[in-house]
């Protein structure tokens, strides 16, 4: 069994919550990327995924294993691109919510020339840019600096009656329901950057809700875990809510958004730039500021 390739398309399907899109991620037929999940499975020992007719999600193992992995394929991809001499590559470092369209997009805007994605929450994406590991990457900026922008809602289930702006004190729980633990506003770790993350903290404190409900980089696949679990809520781009299938709604009285600038030392023409920044901003659900959304 080829791990790194059996690792691969595990995290594949893990972030996309699904074998059709996750084996299109990783460029694998999808028999095949089940059979390698499996062999993972069965050389660990433990399951990693729980298959529902519908989604695909993450045992405990499977959600103590996916930084994890992601980190060693991050890893492998350098020592590869190290000794490459195949011709001139791209080295992208983007959020990991990238959709595999824009991928392809991307890829056939450089033909003849090997664009690599490496995912990465945002110090991830600094690092690599600081370590030479990457030409170019997505580095998290104050909206009002930035090349893209991803406005950010509030994601959870839809009840009869949900308002359409969703406001912070809705997470206070009615007399009825004091027993149950309070209801939790998570934080990505794309988001626990100072332009969300402050602003955020300030909007809680002005609602009245405990310190305690607002939960910081908490991982991925447990903040969406809970709010099935726990009746929780993520902070999140609408694209992430519609992945999950859960409603989403714009914060009342709080505009939030991801602002992203494209940094690194790769020269583009200003014609593949905007063309690279259009196809990215397409697929984190967001709009090149100064015009339309790709």
């Amino acid at each position: 069994m080829d791990l790194l390739e059996s690792l691969r398309s595990f995290c594949a399907v893990a972030a996309e919550r699904s074998f059709t899109r996750g084996a299109e991620r990783c460029g694998q037929p999808q028999p095949v990327a089940s059979r390698r999940i499996a062999g993972l499975e069965e050389r660990l020992g433990v399951p990693l995924l729980i298959r529902t007719s519908r989604r695909v999600e993450l045992t405990p193992d499977g959600e103590r294993l996916q930084p994890l992995a992601q980190e060693l394929l991050a890893r492998a991809d350098r020592i590869e691109r190290l000794f490459a001499d195949d011709g001139p590559v791209l080295v992208l470092g983007v959020p990991p919510g990238v959709t595999a369209r824009a991928r392809a997009a991307i890829r056939r805007g450089f033909a003849g020339r090997e664009v690599v994605f490496v995912a990465d929450d945002p110090a991830g994406r600094a690092e690599l840019l600081q370590a030479g590991s990457a030409h170019l990457a997505l580095v998290p900026v104050a909206p009002d600096g930035a090349e893209i922008c991803v406005p950010l809602g509030i994601a959870q289930h839809s009840p009869a009656g949900t308002p359409r702006a969703f406001f912070l004190d809705q997470l206070r729980r009615p007399v009825r329901e004091r027993a149950h633990p309070p209801r939790a506003l998570h934080l990505l770790a794309e988001d626990d950057v100072p332009a969300v993350r402050d602003r955020l903290r300030d909007a809680v404190f002005a609602a009245g809700l405990r310190a305690d409900q607002l939960i910081i980089s908490t991982p991925a696949a447990e903040a969406w875990t809970r709010v099935h679990e726990r009746g929780d809520v993520v902070v999140a781009s609408a694209a992430e809510a519609d992945r999950e299938e859960l409603a989403w709604s714009p914060p009342g009285r709080l505009d939030l958004a991801r602002g992203y600038r494209l940094a690194g030392p790769a020269e583009l023409t200003a014609g593949d730039r905007a063309a690279l920044l259009g196809r990215l901003a397409s697929g984190l659900g967001g709009r090149v500021r100064g015009r339309d959304a790709a």
